[in-house]
């Protein structure tokens, strides 16, 4: 997601910096929301939860896809071991900077209320409760972007040679379909954080669209946006009735980015967005700078600062309706996305300290 800009006489990189903005918006705002786990029992009330967390679904595989259509121009001019050490430095040092960070806030706040309850207020500080602090970060966090998006990343370059096989590329979807089966049948631990192995063809996808992109853009320019409209809004729909099947099923991951109604959703979103691109102005938002800092930075403030403007606000969960917790939603979106795209651009201001956000 850090990844910049490419010039490219033959490819013009615009819509790449749209639909990351787009996607942005999208994923903080599924972040920012307290619907997961909630339970309701009127339909409208159920309908409103999953509208709110459907809408935005896309983002998870658009980035994966937005990925490897970038991949694609760097694998070409980078070897395995340069391409690697640019990852490193310009992707892993910023994620594990943050990660840091949300680890110390995490213990500096329970060292805070320990010491408002006249606990020992280095009670809870172990190494085993340290590493699981670190494992829960990791994954149960939207830090688990960056070490999922790595593996599969070493997995392209471990099959360099095949990039452009339809073989890799139908083995790879087998593993991604096998997770929205998994939902059903539940053999490994469903959540798509812990799917080590199922954005992997998301990213071969985007390395294939580039490689084909006068074909991809021929094709899109061809089909009408209606259709492509109507088609979205039909797996849109599909989309929130198997969440709505799943809320019984499995109501502990529901909303799965991995559903296979949501694939489509996305894949069709994907186009929508990319022929919607051209008619929206994203350049003056500087996205290309500051999307992969408000990645990095948005969950430490939903963590660690918005409990501080809930609790003089009195605000809570208890017996709340729908609409109060997509209320909230909108509040905590507000507040977080701003914070972020601040707290990002002053980073950006210091030159010694741009690396922090991927620069």
């Amino acid at each position: 997601m850090s990844t910049s800009n490419i010039n490219s006489s033959k490819i013009n990189y615009d819509f790449i910096d749209s639909l990351r903005f787009i996607s942005m918006f999208g994923i903080v705002m599924e972040h920012s929301s307290f619907f997961f786990g909630a339970k309701f029992n009127t339909l409208n009330e159920k309908i409103v939860q999953i509208f709110s967390l459907q809408v935005f679904k896309f983002g998870t595989i658009i980035f994966f896809l937005l990925a490897g259509f970038l991949i694609g121009d760097k694998f070409t001019k980078y070897s395995t071991k340069e391409y690697l050490q640019r990852r490193i430095k310009n992707t892993l040092k910023p994620w594990l900077f943050w990660v840091i960070i949300l680890l110390i806030t995490n213990y500096l706040d329970i060292i805070v209320k320990n010491l408002k309850y006249g606990d020992n207020p280095f009670l809870t500080i172990s190494i085993p409760n340290v590493l699981l602090s670190i494992e829960n970060i990791v994954f149960n966090t939207s830090f688990w972007f960056i070490p999922n998006f790595l593996i599969c990343i070493a997995i392209l370059l471990l099959f360099r040679k095949y990039l452009y096989s339809i073989k890799l590329g139908a083995a790879l979807l087998l593993l991604s379909l096998f997770y929205s089966v998994n939902l059903y049948i539940d053999v490994i631990p469903t959540s798509h954080t812990t799917a080590l192995f199922g954005f992997i063809f998301y990213l071969w996808l985007g390395v294939q669209i580039n490689k084909y992109y006068d074909q991809f853009k021929f094709i899109a320019g061809k089909t009408s946006m209606s259709l492509i409209f109507i088609l979205l809004i039909i797996s849109f729909s599909l989309a929130s009735l198997e969440s709505y099947y799943l809320l019984k099923l499995l109501p502990a991951d529901p909303f799965n980015t991995l559903r296979i109604t949501n694939i489509i959703y996305s894949l069709l979103s994907f186009v929508f967005l990319y022929k919607l691109g051209a008619k929206i102005q994203i350049k003056r938002f500087n996205p290309s700078i500051l999307t992969f800092g408000i990645y990095l930075v948005h969950q430490i403030l939903i963590f660690r600062l918005m409990p501080l403007i809930f609790r003089p606000l009195h605000i809570n969960f208890e017996n709340r309706s729908a609409y109060y917790f997509l209320a909230i939603q909108l509040l905590t979106f507000a507040v977080v996305y701003t914070g972020s795209i601040l707290i990002v651009y002053l980073i950006n201001k210091s030159k010694r300290a741009r690396w922090i956000v991927g620069r």
